[in-house]
């Protein structure tokens, strides 16, 4: 387990940990019981700065704060991941010039595009919950927020099949996850939530699997596989499903 989440922190984040870890390739494709928990560790930090700047600057400035130090702490790797799987996906292309565009370092508009409207929706639904909310409510959001993307992603796993030109691509490491790894994974994700948001995580965890569900018939339909696009743009896909979830449901909250 140890090894694992190091690995993961030293491969998802920017956050120096000087330690060498004997078949890395393997233990993060063991580790995948554990990563939603991994989620869980990044939301904790977050939310440990979250805290004091919500009572320095109020909410909606602190979560502003909280986004972009997420963007420090990870250096926007899934979100790369959404805008090439965006700039890939939906260019109405075959599926090789699919792959080939999302290989392609440079941005183009429907890259663009994915990440405005994914801070417009982060930003916009947690404003709309505002007045539902305590401040310690708001702060579980952020505390669950990197939980729920790394779920969705483990769910991707499940019988992949990779669709890359690149054979030691990321998408590579996590082929022939046991179906036991991802399960446990997905058991963790709901139990935190069920703690956290009792019923109404429930609903965000069954919505989450729907919607990931979803979004691999279209990945899989345009390109017949995942890379490691397709694979880390579901965590901010998850994340404004997340949001968008208790917004629909906050006169429970």
């Amino acid at each position: 387990m140890i090894d694992s989440i190091i690995l993961y922190f030293q491969f998802f984040t920017r956050i120096p940990i000087p330690v060498e870890i004997d078949e890395p390739e393997k233990k993060m494709r063991s580790g995948v019981r554990f990563f939603s928990l991994f989620g869980l560790m990044i939301g904790a930090i977050e939310t440990v700065v979250y805290w004091p700047l919500q009572h320095l600057f109020g909410p909606s400035i602190a979560w502003i704060f909280i986004l972009l130090f997420d963007v420090m702490l990870t250096g926007g790797f899934h979100l790369d991941a959404l805008s090439d799987m965006a700039d890939g996906l939906f260019s109405s292309r075959k599926k090789e010039r699919m792959l080939e565009i999302m290989k392609d370092s440079r941005v183009g508009s429907n890259g663009v595009l994915a990440v405005v409207f994914y801070y417009l929706f982060l930003i916009f639904s947690f404003s709309a919950l505002l007045s539902h909310i305590n401040n310690t409510s708001q702060a579980i959001i952020v505390l669950l927020l990197n939980l729920v993307g790394k779920n969705g992603i483990s769910l991707l796993f499940y019988q992949m099949q990779y669709a890359g030109s690149n054979t030691k691509g990321l998408g590579t490491t996590f082929l022939n996850v046991k179906s036991q790894d991802i399960g446990f994974c997905q058991l963790v994700s709901f139990f935190v939530l069920l703690l956290f948001l009792r019923d109404i995580g429930i609903v965000c965890f069954i919505v989450n699997v729907l919607i990931v569900f979803l979004y691999r018939k279209l990945v899989i339909g345009k390109v017949e596989g995942f890379n490691g696009d397709t694979l880390g743009a579901c965590s901010p896909i998850s994340q404004v499903v997340f949001l968008l979830t208790l917004v629909i449901m906050r006169g429970s909250l």
